[in-house]
């Protein structure tokens, strides 16, 4: 069974770091963006793949704070039992399943963090810069990536109906990722061909060529 000792303390301190960092960053972004015009893309976001990944990040959210909680009331046995259980996992696998949830929440803030004020790729404003830079010279969608270390990490820790619910989230953010590329291609033209063949969409590219 998890231990809750150890995973509660970790997860404590991550998630208030990475919340905290959000809201910093999500107040001076409404300063300075107030009053700019933002283009919407062409293609919608199919209602399945966006209903998925939602209902998978907001299940992921839910545990990570959570977690916490149980923790500091000393209440893990009950919460595991909430989530349906499937099984009871050994420390050879929950433990790895910690390593993947921290290095998750840590991919999360730092592309949180090195996006700074820029909207998100679907809802761009007029000055928007193609990031970069960090986690994104590498990775297309280094955020999208953290949730999948999350959905995987969260799933070995606690083994149950509601994180296997969680996996929904791969093609879900794989067919947003889909229709986000196409208004990126459209909004920065040549600039996004010539990124898009130098990195991965959600792991780096070991390849020259042009991803697809």
């Amino acid at each position: 069974m998890l231990d809750f000792s150890i995973a509660g303390p970790v997860v404590s301190i991550l998630a208030i770091s990475d919340v905290t960092l959000h809201l910093i960053l999500d107040v001076k972004k409404s300063r300075r963006t107030g009053n700019r015009a933002f283009s919407e893309p062409r293609t919608k976001i199919p209602s399945s793949a966006l209903g998925a990944a939602s209902v998978s990040t907001f299940l992921a959210f839910g545990v990570v704070l959570l977690i916490p909680v149980a923790w500091f009331y000393g209440t893990g046995s009950e919460f595991s039992h909430l989530l349906i259980p499937l099984l009871d996992p050994a420390i050879s696998i929950w433990l790895p399943g910690l390593f993947l949830l921290v290095a998750g929440i840590i991919l999360h803030g730092w592309s949180r963090y090195v996006r700074k004020e820029m909207a998100s790729s679907w809802a761009m404003s007029t000055g928007h810069d193609l990031i970069q830079i960090g986690p994104y010279s590498r990775v297309r969608h280094p955020s999208y990536t953290s949730y999948f270390l999350c959905f995987t990490g969260l799933l070995l820790m606690l083994p149950s109906l509601v994180t296997l619910v969680m996996l929904l989230g791969f093609p879900g953010y794989y067919l947003i990722s889909l229709v986000e590329e196409k208004h990126l291609l459209q909004h920065f033209g040549e600039e996004y061909k010539q990124y898009r063949s130098r990195t991965g969409r959600f792991v780096p590219s070991l390849r020259r060529g042009p991803s697809h």
